[in-house]
């Protein structure tokens, strides 16, 4: 499961539960139809994270849409292609080492 999959039944979770809760103090007539409570924002808030548990493609901008496997391939072709480029760098540095003491050696 994606971290982008795992965002969205999250948010969907907690909708569902605020809506319950909602349901819950309504049934309880700790909130009424009539007048707008502080209770209400239990319900905007769970159909506002329900709705946007349900959007495709809005999580995949903040979370990375690849598996776990997918996600471990690629930092470890990052932390290989890393390395690969700091032995050429070393390898450059020693060649200019080398050059710049063979040329230091001769004009003595």
């Amino acid at each position: 499961m994606t971290p982008a999959e795992r965002a969205k039944k999250l948010l969907l979770g907690t909708g569902l539960c605020l809506v319950f809760v909602f349901a819950i103090g309504l049934s309880n007539d700790r909130f009424s139809m009539t007048s707008l409570d502080l209770g209400w924002l239990f319900l905007l808030f769970g159909v506002l994270m329900i709705g946007l548990s349900l959007t495709n493609g809005s999580f995949t901008s903040q979370f990375p849409d690849e598996s776990d496997e997918e996600m471990t391939d690629r930092v470890h072709d990052d932390v290989t292609e890393t390395k690969r480029e700091a032995n050429i760098g070393d390898a450059w540095a020693s060649l200019e080492h080398n050059i710049l003491t063979n040329e230091l050696s001769e004009s003595e």
